[in-house]
């Protein structure tokens, strides 16, 4: 739960820094005093929107926030419960209002993700200059794609507190389909090693998941070694970055890739009876834990909170 603790407190105390793609950003090539100059810029724009669209109307909208925070605190000194889906439900207006500086962050970061990540590429397989414009452009339309997800999650009445994390989550897979375009630019020798390398990246994604998983599982109910095996296959299954046709060990009974809940079953399948107890007492045991956590500062779990800390046991 300390992973969902620190993402909430990220969240409250930077949710501007937080939002929009900067953890992506890999070290500018530029000096930090002329990145810091663009930013203090766009800042100083967004400023001047954000008080224009005060004065023209928007003080209700600022009166409704008040009221939604003074109500939660009432709710949570009068012992009512409340969770991150309440706080949350508090924030969308006020987002809704910052709506245009992050905007400009968003665009400052997606310049600077675009032009990294294009430049990367570019040196790396040979891309010529009209070719890098595409990809750089690719990388805009991707950052823009993201943000549209971050709209209607606040923008929505109905989305919940696992909702906007999940629309900030972001790493390497956000390249995910320019292999599409990249290999209809390259040929030979620099395609091939495009198409490993990116694969190579895939697969270690996998592998590493994997094998966290696995020892998370064996310290919960002590696999023994033909477990230990066959449901490594499993768990490379149920990555998210798993592909059809790749290859790991254990996976004699299929190849298909897994949802969460399937490979669950297939876990299941593979434990004796007495470590399927020992496993549903772990899980109900981090659910307590989960929720005493909670209870400290006065909230309730938001719903499918779970899903917060992704396949982990």
């Amino acid at each position: 739960m300390k992973k969902v603790l620190g993402l909430v407190v990220g969240i409250v105390v930077g949710i501007v820094g937080g939002v929009m793609f900067s953890k992506s950003i890999a070290p500018e090539e530029g000096s930090p005093e002329e990145r810091l100059e663009m930013t203090e810029k766009d800042l100083r724009k967004a400023q001047g929107e954000i008080r224009a669209l005060v004065a023209s109307g928007h003080r209700n909208e600022k009166r409704k926030v008040g009221d939604g925070v003074r109500n939660m605190m009432w709710r949570i000194r009068n012992g009512e419960d409340v969770s991150f889906d309440d706080v949350f439900v508090t924030m969308k207006p006020w987002m809704r209002e910052m709506t245009p500086l992050f905007e400009r962050i968003r665009r400052v970061n997606e310049d600077e993700w675009a032009d990294t990540m294009s430049g990367r590429w570019s040196s790396n397989y040979g891309l010529d200059d009209g070719e890098k414009e595409r990809l750089s452009e690719w990388f805009k339309q991707r950052s823009k794609e993201r943000a549209m997800k971050f709209a209607e999650v606040v923008g929505s009445d109905e989305s919940g507190f696992v909702d906007f994390v999940q629309s900030t989550e972001y790493d390497w897979r956000d390249a995910e389909g320019a292999e599409v375009l990249m290999e209809g630019m390259l040929e030979g020798e620099e395609l091939e090693k495009f198409k490993f390398e990116r694969l190579n990246e895939r697969h270690k994604s996998v592998q590493d998941e994997a094998h966290g998983n696995l020892t998370r599982l064996d310290q919960i109910v002590e696999l023994d070694e033909e477990q230990h095996f066959e449901l490594f296959g499993v768990l490379a299954r149920g990555s998210d970055d798993y592909r059809d046709g790749m290859e790991f060990d254990g996976m004699e009974s299929g190849t298909s890739q897994l949802d969460q809940s399937g490979r669950n079953r297939a876990i299941e399948d593979v434990l004796r009876p007495e470590q399927r107890d020992l496993l549903d007492a772990h899980r109900e045991e981090r659910l307590k834990k989960a929720e005493s956590d909670m209870a400290k500062m006065g909230l309730t779990l938001p719903k499918n909170w779970d899903a917060l800390e992704g396949d982990r046991f």
